[in-house]
This record gives C-alpha cells, sequence and structure tokens, in this order.
C-alpha cells in the first residue's frame, strides 16, 4: 500500500512544483526552485513530528506523503543544475546567494515545522486532558 500513495502523492507533487515554476517569473535567480525546497521542508517537518501523532493516518499514508508528495515536490537536482548554471554564467554573486538562502532557510524553514507541530501537538494533547 506504501508504493501506491508514494506514487499518487508523488504525481500530485510534481505536478503542484511544475505549477509553481511555471507561474512564478523566470529571471536570474531561481526563485521557484529556492520556494519549493524552503516550503517542502516545512512540510516534511510537519509530516514527521505532526501527522505521526494523529491515529487515524497509518505509517502508509504518512510515508507517502513525505515521500512521495514532498519528495517529488522538493528538488535538490534542479537545485544543483540552477548553481552550476548559474556558477557557469559567472553569476557567483547571485550562485553563493542561492547555496546561502537554500541551505539556511531550508533548516529555519523544518525547525519552524518541528516547533509549529509541538505547538499543535500539545495544544491537541491540552484538550484531551480537559475532556
Amino acid at each position: 500500500m506504501t508504493y501506491l500513495y508514494v506514487a499518487i502523492f508523488g504525481a500530485c507533487g510534481a505536478a503542484m512544483r511544475y505549477w509553481i515554476s511555471s507561474s512564478l517569473e523566470q529571471g536570474m535567480f531561481p526563485y521557484h526552485t529556492l520556494l519549493v525546497n524552503i516550503v517542502g521542508c516545512f512540510l516534511l517537518a510537519m509530516a514527521v513530528q505532526y501527522l505521526t501523532t494523529l491515529p487515524k493516518l497509518s505509517r502508509n499514508l504518512i510515508n507517502g506523503l513525505g515521500t512521495g508528495f514532498v519528495g517529488s515536490f522538493t528538488t535538490f537536482s534542479t537545485f544543483s543544475v540552477e548553481v552550476s548554471q548559474l556558477i557557469m554564467k559567472g553569476a557567483w554573486f547571485y550562485a553563493g546567494s542561492y547555496i546561502f538562502v537554500s541551505v539556511m532557510g531550508g533548516l529555519l524553514s523544518a525547525g519552524l515545522g518541528f516547533y509549529v507541530s509541538s505547538r499543535l501537538i500539545q495544544r491537541k494533547e491540552n484538550r484531551e486532558n480537559v475532556d
């Protein structure tokens, strides 16, 4: 069942990434890839931490969301090619900025995802203790 979830959510993640990439204006700086990678870091952190606390969601479904949707939504290979292209064009500042913002933005976004999911888990536990 996990393979089916990965395939279905993978198709959805790839389609969403394509839609975002084709919707945003293409310029010297690859904002579209940066955006999907940073959002993907947040979503994966949420899936890893928060979704696993929901008893109605199976591990197969959560793995499908994380590996399938987020895995196909984000793209390290496109990031690598875009950095290489910037370097080959001599756009060292853009290449360095892209690397720095991608790494730091990804880490901060994942941290934010873990923080938000921790707060949601805490809120859920507080409601359960009141009931």
